[in-house]
């Protein structure tokens, strides 16, 4: 018998978080910030063709069960979205495709009754944003990468429990079980520290991860498998 379920993160950018210079074309109505993601999620495709959200990260998984025992496990789906970033310029708008990182996948940890699996999805925007750095060579040419870790573990009974592991300090980033509903969300965003700190080699594509800032807990993630 198979079972398989899906946890689901959004990331988004809350009005009056970008700080800065680089709130200019926010201000100036060049982009936009983002309405809040209603409280049960959507076409992610849709959200993202619209630029109602920035990225987003789709864990899927599935166990194989023998005789009580899981016999098999693995990732489904391809994992990560990336949005683009619409520029409007006089009486016309110009969308520019993000710049996805590869999708992290750990080796699934399987145990005789539950399976563990990890993704990391992220990448940053296509607009260049010259400015200075907190590291070196303190100065960096593109934007910094926004990101979310998610946790899945699947058990032999049907239950399934879904996490949002890790996150970028910026920007917004909602948790949805596999039922749809909103389950969790991080309540507050750091666009400083991310802007002058998350590139390069502080991202979990050079081995680094953070907390997600106040992460507030609505619902289970995920209840039953199936």
């Amino acid at each position: 018998m198979q079972l398989s379920a899906s946890v689901t993160a959004v990331s988004w950018i809350p009005a009056g978080t970008v700080e800065g210079m680089a709130r200019v074309p926010f201000s100036l109505a060049i982009t936009h910030y983002d309405e809040r993601p209603p409280s049960r999620m959507g076409d992610l495709n849709a959200w993202l063709r619209e630029d109602r959200v920035r990225e987003a990260n789709q864990l899927k998984a599935w166990i194989e069960v023998e005789d009580h025992r899981i016999v098999a496990a693995g990732y489904a789906g391809p994992g990560g979205l990336l949005g683009s970033t619409t520029m409007k310029l006089g009486a016309g708008a110009v969308r520019v495709p993000g710049s996805a990182r590869p999708v992290i996948r750990r080796q699934p940890w399987v145990s005789g009754q539950s399976a563990r699996f990890v993704q990391t999805v992220g990448g940053r925007t296509g607009v260049p944003f010259p400015r200075p750095t907190r590291r070196s060579p303190f100065i960096a040419w593109h934007s910094s990468t926004a990101w979310t870790t998610l946790e899945l573990i699947l058990h032999v009974d049907g239950r399934a429990e879904g996490r949002l592991l890790g996150a970028s300090p910026f920007p917004c980033h909602f948790v949805y079980g596999a039922d749809g509903e909103l389950a969790a969300e991080t309540g507050a965003t750091d666009f400083r520290t991310w802007f002058t700190t998350c590139f390069g080699r502080y991202t979990p594509w050079g081995g680094h991860e953070l907390e997600p800032l106040r992460l507030r807990e609505l619902a289970p993630a995920l209840a039953r498998a199936s």
